[in-house]
């Protein structure tokens, strides 16, 4: 990395191309622009002169085809006169009435001395039955089916190639004999030249044919239409005028003529334009001339300065040559006064990189550049302090790499190189000749990060690395590991470790049908050897014991350390439950003999628990539980034993209560245990508006087990803060339905020691109400006495955390505890339940005054009054009277589980509303 790193970057397609100058360039857009002006205002004012003609053509064709439709009218009208002379003369010969062998003889010796002084005449006459009576005229002849014909008013001749226009009217043939005469008028070049006027020629046309032409004959082919064309100042056009009274048998007169414009072409535009274009030209260069001039000049100063910069790196030398650039404050000043700085900070920039390489060549990372194989490019002096190795730099960086993790190295690489990441972040050892015998503490660790290296189109062409030796921090790294999973003292696993390979030893020995034994086992008096020897002799017993235990057991095995004197052995792989007697004995006999500490030796004894799956049990924390409470029992039974959880005597007390602990631990871990509900009525009016969760249990063998029996076992157990979780959960699920069905219940929910200490006890309560759809307001949490005053200040703290949250707080069973009246009013509650045992002694004076007294207490502290036990009428009554605001009891209703009470509280809610109907 020792040459220039910055470099201007010139393309090199741009030094094979010929220069072009901007004088060029804009001599060409200055053509270019007028040759567009030019061409648009040739092509405007052509528009223009167009427009003007089709006007006057336009208005020339409304002349002549106004002109021509009177002639045509006026033709049509003298066919007309000449066909009623023709019959007023035949019917003034009144040869017509004569007998049907001379009358037609008559006429045509009239008709053919007609002809000596006016056109031939084609004629027909039809009888009233439309029989043809008379023909006269070749035409008229060979006339077939002229039905069609007649009513529409004209007839092409096959024979002479004419048209003609077919007229008829009515000739009366005898005193009560009406009939017609139809005759033929012929379309002749003759009749044309009778309507032509000068400079127009005239044609007929029929079904595009046409049929007369006044210049060449009658018949051809179908006239040409012409179309509006340009031809110096004249132009021929046409107009088609269909014949009077028009119909689809009638011919159309073609008007064609040739007009001429009084404005050319020439005169109208190409001189104008050309005048406009010397003009503009003139004006373009006489203003943008000199301007450009300078202009240019201007600009290649800016191209000299960057060529020098880029061959010398001078920034002096190419400030003086953007002088003339910087000579005018215009744009290009402005650039050329940006490219002065930027030379100069270019120049700064590269002496700032020369002394971060310089900062490089100091420190122990290794900077690189790879080419887009992976080749080593360029690499700081970091490199060779971290390989040591004198090998040249064109090698892969793959080759220094240890073989096992060049798999790593090539993957990463090819995904950079896809794009698929922007940056890798590995952890490479260091190749080495003897990777055969290497050992992975002596191994060299790198850490390495790559990103690719891209050039000006954003195509990668490479990578960049920063290497750094990452041996002692990986060390560093597998030591707080080893510490977070060992015990300091012994070097044995912990509780963590232990757990870990306690799953994944039940796994194996489900999958395998085998055993797993957990073996509890707790020093005798251990306390007696730190008195006696000190903590220190008593941490060298310690790692004496363990070395001593480590050593009886099978390669497969682990001993941890559970805590203080405390370890905990995992068997596995057994294959019959019997076989561990066989390990525990063989423990026994080894640690029986004394251990040398210091210079005297001690003898200790142990007590060990052993529990088994899957006989015992088939969770971790079960089979951890039992071998732990298997051990206490061994210890309660004298010490210095082992006991197997499945040999405990069964008549045994101890055994009962450890046998339904067990029980109940199982019970909570598989959700047995049942939310009931006992209705709170109102002493006013008996309506339901609280209901107490219970917790009930019924085991399979045992049969319903009382809640004062097995409340405090959990808690005993520590499993009360999982019992308390599964009832308040089933109460939340079962208020919901309610509340879904309308009914406006509460809840009272009875609340331990342990889950009011918890330190996220509200937090909990409030986010699962918010699951449920629920407000702390639909909640009333009850505590017993003793807990509520036992440490009021910690008390007071929790229960005012637990108020502000919305819920109301009341004192069970009032009385039964410890509560002094200097303190009742510390602790923030709402209400008071006065015990059953009280309720029950209401009928005796003493009892009648204490429930009294308590109201009377109650009602100074503004504190709401519940009895509980209250069984018959007259105990209701008498509290009622007394103004304890509400009640609960048999007299009620008893606990019911969900099902039951959900009945009884909606019938329960239809007898009120008809009850308050009625």
């Amino acid at each position: 990395m020792k040459e220039r790193l910055i470099t201007p970057a010139i393309p090199p397609q741009a030094t094979d191309r010929q220069p072009t100058t901007i004088r060029r360039q804009a001599l060409l857009r200055i053509i270019a622009t007028i040759a567009l002006l030019t061409i648009g205002s040739a092509l405007a004012g052509t528009y223009s002169l167009m427009v003007d003609r089709e006007r006057d053509i336009a208005t020339s064709k409304i002349f002549l085809a106004r002109h021509y439709t009177q002639k045509l009218l006026q033709l049509e009208s003298s066919w007309l006169d000449k066909t009623a002379q023709i019959r007023q003369s035949i019917e003034y010969l009144r040869n017509l009435e004569e007998s049907e062998a001379t009358r037609w003889a008559t006429v045509r010796s009239y008709l053919t001395t007609q002809a000596e002084f006016q056109p031939f005449f084609n004629l027909i006459v039809l009888a009233s039955d439309g029989a043809t009576l008379f023909r006269h005229g070749p035409i008229a002849h060979d006339f077939g089916d002229f039905g069609a014909a007649i009513d529409s008013g004209w007839h092409f001749s096959a024979t002479n190639h004419n048209f003609y226009r077919i007229l008829t009217t009515a000739l009366r043939l005898g005193p009560d004999d009406p009939g017609q005469m139809v005759l033929f008028y012929p379309l002749t070049t003759a009749m044309l030249a009778s309507l032509q006027i000068p400079d127009v020629q005239l044609s007929l046309e029929h079904n595009d044919k046409l049929i007369v032409n006044l210049h060449s004959g009658q018949g051809g082919s179908r006239t040409d239409r012409s179309i509006l064309s340009l031809i110096g100042s004249k132009q021929i056009t046409q107009v088609r005028l269909p014949w009077p009274y028009d119909h689809p048998s009638a011919p159309t007169l073609i008007i064609q003529y040739e007009f001429e414009s009084s404005v050319s072409f020439v005169d109208f535009v190409v001189q104008p334009l050309v005048v406009v274009v010397i003009l503009m030209t003139a004006l373009l260069w006489l203003s943008l001339g000199r301007w450009l001039t300078r202009l240019t000049r201007r600009l290649e100063s800016l191209g000299a300065a960057g060529r020098t910069f880029a061959i010398d790196g001078q920034p002096a030398a190419a400030t003086r040559l953007l002088a003339p650039a910087t000579a005018i404050a215009d744009e290009i000043g402005q650039v050329a006064a940006t490219w002065s700085d930027l030379v100069y900070q270019v120049d700064e920039r590269e002496h700032e990189q020369r002394a971060h390489l310089n900062t490089l060549a100091i420190l122990n990372e290794a900077v690189l550049e790879l080419d887009n194989t992976g080749l080593i490019v360029r690499a700081s002096p970091g490199w060779r302090q971290i390989t040591g190795s004198d090998q040249p730099l064109d090698l892969p960086l793959a080759w220094f790499i240890h073989r096992q993790d060049r798999k790593s190295l090539d993957s990463a690489l090819v995904a950079l190189r896809a794009d698929e990441r922007p940056q890798a972040n590995l952890r490479l050892r260091l190749h080495i000749d003897s990777e055969e015998g290497q050992n992975e503490k002596n191994a060299t660790w790198l850490e390495c990060r790559l990103v690719p290296r891209r050039d000006l189109k954003g195509k990668i062409t490479g990578f960049c690395g920063v290497l750094r030796d990452d041996t002692q921090t990986n060390l560093h790294k597998k030591q707080i590991n080893h510490m977070a999973l060992h015990d300091t003292l012994t070097d044995l696993p912990n509780q963590v470790l232990l757990e870990d390979r306690l799953k994944l030893a039940l796994l194996m020995a489900k999958r395998r049908r085998q055993h797993v034994a957990v073996c509890f086992i707790d020093l005798d008096h251990f306390k007696r050897v730190n008195d006696s020897l000190g903590h220190k002799a008593g941490d060298r017993l310690l790692i004496a014991f363990a070395a001593r235990l480590r050593d009886q057991l099978r390669a497969g095995d682990t001993v941890a350390r559970w805590g203080g004197d405390e370890f905990v052995l995992l068997l596995s792989e057994i294959h019959q439950a019997e076989d561990t007697y066989k390990i525990t004995d063989k423990i026994a006999e080894a640690l029986q003999f004394p251990f040398k500490i210091g210079d005297g030796e001690y003898t200790i004894t142990y007590s060990m628990g052993v529990a088994i799956y899957p006989d015992d049990a088939t969770e971790v924390d079960l089979l951890l539980s039992r071998a732990d409470r298997t051990m206490s029992y061994a210890k309660s039974q004298g010490r210095n034993q082992t006991c197997f959880f499945s040999a405990l005597s069964d008549h045994d007390r101890d055994r009962q209560k450890f046998h339904l602990q067990n029980k109940l631990v199982e019970a909570v871990t598989a959700k047995l245990i049942e939310a009931w509900f006992q209705p709170i009525v109102t002493a006013a009016d008996n309506r339901c508006l609280v209901a107490e969760v219970l917790a009930r249990w019924h085991d399979p063998d045992l049969g319903w087990i009382s809640p004062a029996t097995f409340i405090p076992l959990a808690e005993d157990t520590g499993v009360i803060n999982a019992l308390g979780h599964q009832i308040w959960l089933q109460a939340l699920a079962a208020l919901a339905k309610w509340r879904e069905r309308g009914h406006p219940l509460k809840l009272a929910v009875n609340i331990s020691k342990r889950q009011l200490l918890s330190p996220k006890f509200t937090e909990q309560l409030v986010n699962e109400l918010e699951l449920a759809g629920l407000a702390p307001t639909d909640i009333a949490l009850e505590l017993t006495e003793s807990i509520a005053i036992l440490d009021a200040a910690k008390t007071a703290i929790r229960l005012d955390e637990i108020r502000q949250a919305g819920f109301k707080i009341a004192i069970d069973d009032f009385g039964t505890g410890y509560s002094a009246l200097s303190r009742l009013h510390e602790i923030p509650i709402n209400a008071l339940k006065i015990d059953i045992s009280f309720v029950r002694r209401l009928h005796e004076e003493s009892g009648h005054a204490m429930i009294r007294t308590i109201v009377q207490l109650a009602k100074l502290l503004n504190l709401q009054t519940t009895a509980e036990g209250v069984e018959d009428a007259a105990t209701a009554d008498k509290l009622r009277v007394m103004r304890v605001d509400f009640l609960q009891g048999y007299h009620f209703a008893k606990p019911m589980n969900r099902n039951d009470f959900t009945n009884w509280l909606f019938s329960r809610e239809d007898q009120d509303s008809r009850s308050g109907q009625s």
